[in-house]
């Protein structure tokens, strides 16, 4: 095969590689749609390794995006209040996000990347944290339930 060729079709699968990754919209919002105080929406958001979500503080209240738990080799990461922050998922597994200032109002929210590797581990740590919360102590729970 021509060297141009190769060269092109390259380019070529390498862009189609970064046209397949989404960019997921999470917003950190006081009162969500429903009327519950201290939300992400959606809560619970399932992607695929590759794709990025953007956090975004739409009412501000000093909400952040903090990671609580990440798969082994993730990189964890931890949001300016009221900033907008987006994160690149490189790992498959379970991700538990909550904002730190709100975390013990039931802030939090959970990420699956493709095969849920660190379920068992996710749970665990979302029931320490959520033995510490005095509202939406339930979150975590409802989150990992949608997990497949």
């Amino acid at each position: 095969m021509n060297k141009k060729i190769v060269v092109v079709l390259s380019v070529l699968c390498a862009l189609s590689l970064t046209v397949a990754a989404e960019n997921i919209q999470v917003k950190l919002l006081t009162t969500g749609s429903d009327g519950q105080a201290f939300v992400f929406e959606p809560l619970f958001v399932k992607v695929k390794v590759g794709d990025t979500i953007t956090y975004t503080p739409v009412q501000k209240a000093g909400h952040t995006s903090v990671s609580i738990l990440v798969p082994a080799g993730a990189k964890p990461w931890k949001a300016v209040p009221d900033t907008e922050i987006k994160v690149k998922i490189e790992k498959p597994g379970i991700y538990l996000v909550a904002c730190d200032v709100h975390k013990a109002l039931g802030m939090v929210s959970v990420i699956q990347a493709d095969k849920a590797v660190n379920l068992d581990e996710a749970k665990k740590k979302a029931a320490e944290v959520s033995a510490k919360m005095s509202l939406g102590k339930d979150r975590y729970a409802k989150a990992l339930a949608m997990v497949k």
